[in-house]
C-alpha cells in the first residue's frame, strides 16, 4: 500500500545523500523514513518486563538449564506471573541484548520476592505515605487487597553472571 494513501493526502519522496531518504508532506514538514527514535525513553512496563526476564534468566541457568532453554524458561515465567504481558524468545534475546552485552563485566541485575503478612503491610503503608506526600491529584495509590501476598521485584548492578559451559575444558590441564 502506499504512503499516500495511508496518509490521506499527497506525499512525495526525495533522497539526499546527506540527509538519507525524506518524507515531505504537503504541509512540507520533513520526517525521516522510518520508526522515531524513543531518545533512550523506556516505558514503565517495559522496564518490568525486563526485570522479570533478567530473574528468570538468571534462575534457568543457576539451575543448569542452557541459553534457549532459558530464554524459554524466561518467557514461561513471564507469561505465568502476569498472563497479558507481552513477550516473546526474540524479545528476551533483545532485553538480554541491551541490558547484558557479551563484552561488558557490568549488568543489571534483579531479585524477586514474594512478601506475606507484617513485612508485606509495612511496604503497602510506606507506598500510601509517598503518595500522600506526593499530592497530586493524578496520582493515586494503587487499590490492592490487604490479604495478598504483595509481588517486589528489586534491581542493582553487580559483575556479569558467568555461566560456563558443561563441556567447557578445565583451564588446568
Amino acid at each position: 500500500m502506499h504512503i499516500a494513501a495511508l496518509l490521506g493526502r499527497t506525499v512525495k519522496r526525495n533522497w539526499r545523500a546527506d540527509k538519507g531518504c525524506t518524507i515531505h508532506s504537503v504541509d512540507s514538514q520533513i520526517r525521516k523514513r522510518g520508526r522515531p527514535p524513543k531518545n533512550g525513553v523506556t516505558e514503565p512496563w517495559r522496564f518490568a518486563r525486563a526485570l522479570k526476564i533478567i530473574y528468570a534468566y538468571d534462575k534457568a541457568r543457576v539451575s543448569g538449564l542452557k541459553h534457549t532453554a532459558a530464554i524459554r524458561e524466561a518467557v514461561g515465567f513471564v507469561r505465568q506471573l502476569d498472563p497479558e504481558m507481552p513477550v516473546s524468545e526474540t524479545e528476551v534475546k533483545r532485553i538480554l541484548a541491551e541490558l547484558r552485552p557479551s563484552t561488558g563485566s557490568v549488568a543489571l541485575l534483579s531479585n524477586y520476592e514474594v512478601l506475606e503478612g507484617e513485612e508485606a503491610a509495612r511496604l503497602r503503608s510506606r507506598l500510601a505515605q509517598m503518595f500522600a506526600f506526593a499530592e497530586r491529584k493524578d496520582t493515586e495509590p494503587p487499590n490492592q487487597d490487604p490479604s495478598r501476598p504483595l509481588k517486589r521485584f528489586s534491581i542493582g548492578y553487580g559483575k556479569r553472571p558467568n555461566y560456563p559451559r558443561h563441556n567447557a575444558k578445565n583451564p588446568n590441564s
